[in-house]
This record gives C-alpha cells, structure tokens and sequence, in this order.
C-alpha cells in the first residue's frame, strides 16, 4: 500500500469521525412528557390493532395500560397534550 494510499484511508476515517461526532452533538435528547406521548400512542395503536384482529384479551390489556397512564398522570396533577390534555 502506498503512502498517499494511507494518508487517504487515515483522512476518511477522521471525516467518519468528525461526521458522528457532529451527529451526536446535535441530537436532541427527548423530554419525559414526549417520551410518555409517544408511549401512550404506540400503546393506543396496538389496543386499536388488537380490536380489530379480534384480540379482546390484548384490546382488553392495552385499554387498562391507557387507564393507568391517565390515572397516574391525574393522581400527580399532570396534565401532557395529546394524553390528558
């Protein structure tokens, strides 16, 4: 392998490390109430999913988690748009 060879291998990997770096510095870290929104959504799909299978012990155990989540954020006065809200 020759020297110019190297040299190019050794700019590529600092440009893949740059890139990845500069990634991570900009993702955003989500906040709890986008966390639980999203939670409460997915979870909300797969009662619907589980409806509509004719799955009414899953529709059944998807439904009681929603309940839980509204009642949870109702005991601690939280109030999250798209949830409760």
């Amino acid at each position: 392998m020759t020297e110019e060879v190297k040299r190019l291998r050794c700019a590529v990997a600092d440009l893949i490390g740059e890139n990845e770096r500069l990634k991570s510095e900009n993702e955003v870290e989500k906040t709890p109430e986008e966390k639980l929104r999203e939670y409460f959504e997915e979870t909300k799909r797969t009662r619907d999913e589980r409806h509509l299978a004719g799955d009414t012990e899953g529709k059944r155990f998807h439904g009681g988690a929603l309940v839980g989540i509204c009642n949870t954020l109702e005991l601690l006065g939280i109030k999250i748009e798209g949830v409760n809200a």
